[in-house]
């Protein structure tokens, strides 16, 4: 799961089961920035973190461990061709977030542009536990509204290919973008099956972690 997905499943996990999303106002807050912040923080949780921020860094690293043994997110994988699976798991967290936002209304009653607005300014109230990097990705993803651009094709291609920069593999975007686009139908197939799993996943194992 990519930075709109985490923190959408952070905005519904307290929502229950069948029930409409609801306004960020309205859900616990620490998981929306812990679902960001959890790209961030690398081994053991700081003892000093808030509780409830805590909370959120967990839930993120849970779906991730989740999401990683999906048998439909597996299907999407080999969906791409043989050259790209290696990094076909990564390109699906962009390409989550294109979905989720082509068809936000799905997944959420809240207008996108207001969704990612809150989300930046739960974000920025926890930034002091953000790298100097992260913090320069952060101020970047708010100029942008990177969060809510996700849905222009274009910013999802240059997605990828920061992927492959980022890996010194710049040679695979040779064909990658058709390569991606002639399968983009079947993996918005396997996403609207497994996004919701996703999110039915992270309500029950919060409520198992709060009943611990």
């Amino acid at each position: 799961m990519n930075f709109l997905a985490h923190c959408l499943i952070g905005a519904q996990a307290t929502t229950p089961t069948g029930m409409s999303s609801q306004a960020i106002s309205e859900s616990d807050a620490n998981l929306v920035a812990g679902g960001f912040l959890g790209d961030f923080i690398k081994g053991a949780i700081p003892q000093t973190m808030p509780a409830g921020l805590a909370r959120g860094v967990r839930l993120h690293r849970r779906i991730d461990a989740y999401s990683n043994q999906q048998p439909l997110i597996k299907l999407s994988c080999d969906r791409f061709p043989q050259h790209l699976r290696r990094l076909a798991p990564i390109f699906l967290d962009v390409i989550g977030d294109h979905l989720l936002s082509r068809n936000w209304a799905t997944y959420h009653s809240e207008p996108l542009t207001q969704f990612t607005a809150a989300t930046y300014d739960l974000i920025a109230t926890h930034d002091g536990w953000l790298s100097d990097s992260g913090k320069r990705f952060f101020a970047f993803m708010q100029e942008t509204d990177l969060l809510g651009s996700y849905g222009d094709w274009d910013v999802t291609l240059r997605g990828l290919h920061s992927i492959t920069r980022r890996l010194k593999l710049e040679a695979l975007n040779q064909g990658l973008d058709g390569a991606v686009c002639s399968i983009i139908d079947d993996l918005a197939e396997d996403f609207a099956q497994y996004f919701p799993d996703i999110v039915d996943h992270a309500r029950a194992w919060l409520i198992t972690q709060d009943a611990a």
